[in-house]
């Protein structure tokens, strides 16, 4: 489309929406859930490197996938993916948890460079941070409604609470059918499936020789490093750290992401209109790492609500980068490269996703589930890189 309007967005992003909050759902229900599937902090770990590591595996597939199958058929293929994960891990045995971890990080590897290369044809230059923005939301839309169902998991079991995600999974991927036609046109039928080293290199190198694109990469692996030890841990934090129950730790959880599900919308808006994308990105990593370093201060004489605004200000700004990162880096990417350099910016994204597992976990066996310092150590990284994005010209 060479000139969207603003009415021709609503449709694509209202969709992309939509099956995001499915599959980061997905992602998120699991560590979630823990203390009901009696999941220890370790093993939550483990859970999320097998996912991030497929994310990993799948992400530079995603701009030949895309060009072969189509961005809406491929989102589709990432629903049902993310779906069968689930399935997996209803049946409880650790083989089979893993290869749900496998398969949901497969769909969250390959659906974010489709659902770009869908908004970016839809999406007016005026409002594109808040259109991507919209879309990221679906990560803490995700996050409340996986605290949300710890209280039906207490009530009907955490099995079925899974299979209802699974239904509406299954069930989101053939409602939004009538849609492929049109927003696959255009897909290269005769493109190879398989994974080229040039679409790597072209896209590694276009990361590596244009300096915000390079920093937007470097940042996301800093941020995203809060934003996995935020979604993971906190709810575990809360029950083993701070003394709650499972029940107003997942309340306390979804009201925190439901305020970062507004915090990225409002991101976008900001970057759009007042504040440059890499200043405002800058913004938010000096914010989060804050806010980070300001729960480990917990003691037990502070009040259950400024424990809350804590909790609430770091998922706010950890959760809410995403969307002004992925419109920036999508804005940036020479033209008819948007997938390849999207899915190889993630591919540094996801390395933090792995990362994150492995060290706050080993940080946590190490000094005997001292939550404290692992988020004043993660607090760091974003510090300095929101720092440097603060004075970095390019904008």
């Amino acid at each position: 489309m060479q000139n969207p309007t603003k009415r021709d967005a609503i449709l694509p992003v209202s969709v992309m929406l939509c099956m995001h909050s499915l599959i980061a759902l997905c992602v998120f229900v699991i560590p979630v859930m823990a203390p009901e599937i009696d999941m220890d902090a370790q093993e939550i770990s483990l859970f999320v490197a097998v996912l991030y590591l497929s994310s990993t595996i799948f992400t530079p597939f995603s701009g030949p996938f895309t060009g072969r199958f189509g961005p809406m058929r491929m989102m589709q293929a990432c629903v049902l993916a993310s779906s069968i994960g689930v399935a997996l891990c209803c049946l409880g045995d650790v083989v089979f948890m893993f290869g749900g971890a496998a398969c949901i990080g497969l769909s969250l590897g390959l659906a974010t460079p489709a659902a770009s290369d869908i908004l970016l044809r839809y999406s007016p230059s005026s409002i594109r941070s808040l259109i991507f923005s919209i879309k990221q939301a679906a990560v803490p839309l995700g996050n409340l409604i996986a605290g949300l169902l710890v209280l039906l998991a207490v009530i009907i079991g955490w099995q079925y609470a899974l299979l209802i995600i699974v239904m509406v999974g299954i069930s989101m991927a053939f409602v939004f059918q009538p849609f492929q036609n049109t927003w696959d046109e255009g897909r290269d039928t005769a493109s190879h499936v398989a994974f080229t080293w040039q679409s790597f290199i072209t896209g590694a190198r276009t990361l590596v020789g244009n300096m915000p694109l390079r920093w937007l990469a470097i940042s996301s692996f800093a941020f995203v490093l809060l934003q996995i030890a935020s979604a993971s841990y906190l709810v575990t934090y809360m029950v083993q750290h701070v003394g709650l129950t499972h029940e107003i730790a997942g309340i306390i959880y979804a009201i925190a992401f439901s305020g970062s599900f507004v915090a990225r919308i409002l991101f976008g808006v900001v970057a759009d209109n007042y504040i440059p994308p890499l200043k405002t990105l800058g913004l938010l990593g000096i914010i989060m790492g804050v806010a980070s370093y300001g729960i480990a201060q917990y003691d037990t004489s502070w009040p259950l609500w400024l424990t809350g605004l804590m909790i609430f200000l770091l998922a706010a700004t950890a959760a809410g980068w995403n969307g002004v990162y992925i419109a920036e880096v999508a804005t940036r990417a020479p033209k008819g490269q948007v997938a390849n350099v999207m899915g190889m910016s993630l591919v540094v994204t996801y390395c933090g996703c792995i990362l994150t597992p492995i060290v706050f976990g080993s940080i946590l066996t190490f000094t005997s589930n001292d939550f404290p310092i692992a988020y004043s150590l993660f607090a760091i990284p974003a510090i300095l890189v929101g720092f440097k994005l603060l004075i970095l010209p390019g904008d």
